[in-house]
């Protein structure tokens, strides 16, 4: 036991003083880390304060970009429905047109045939006159005339 104690108190005082020799040491290695880590920590600071600003400002182009994005999609939209409203109205009048196209060509067809009988008709007329006993320059009297 008596060494013990003696080994307790030789412990002890060894323990003091390698805490009192670490707290002594100033030398110039431990103040250039020291002072390595102050320089290094400072610019983390002054990255992160940078950091931080373009991430406000990419925050703020973030919020306005959406903005106009939404608008544009809106724009989108009402041109979209704009353009069925457009297409809508090109087929009718494409429709109109075709309607349109077809009566011009009936009523030629018609004007047509109206004229070929109507030279078929002078053509008999013609003929009649040829042909009648009172010759070709005989006058005709149209029945609403005879009584006068």
């Amino acid at each position: 036991m008596k060494y013990l104690s003696f080994l307790i108190v030789a412990v002890f005082a060894v323990s003091i003083m390698g805490a009192w020799g670490c707290s002594q040491q100033r030398s110039g290695a431990v103040n250039g880390k020291i002072q390595e880590l102050e320089n290094r920590h400072a610019k983390l600071e002054e990255d992160f304060r940078t950091l931080q600003t373009t991430y406000d400002e990419t925050r703020k182009k973030l919020a306005r970009l959406q903005a106009q994005n939404a608008a544009l999609e809106h724009e989108k939209n009402s041109l979209h429905a704009r353009l069925e409203g457009v297409t809508s109205e090109r087929d009718n009048l494409r429709k109109q047109i075709a309607l349109r196209t077809q009566e011009r060509d009936q009523a030629h067809a018609n004007l047509a045939q109206f004229s070929k009988d109507l030279q078929a008709l002078v053509e008999r007329v013609e003929s009649t006159l040829n042909n009648s006993p009172h010759g070709p320059n005989s006058t005709i009297i149209p029945a609403s005339r005879r009584n006068e």
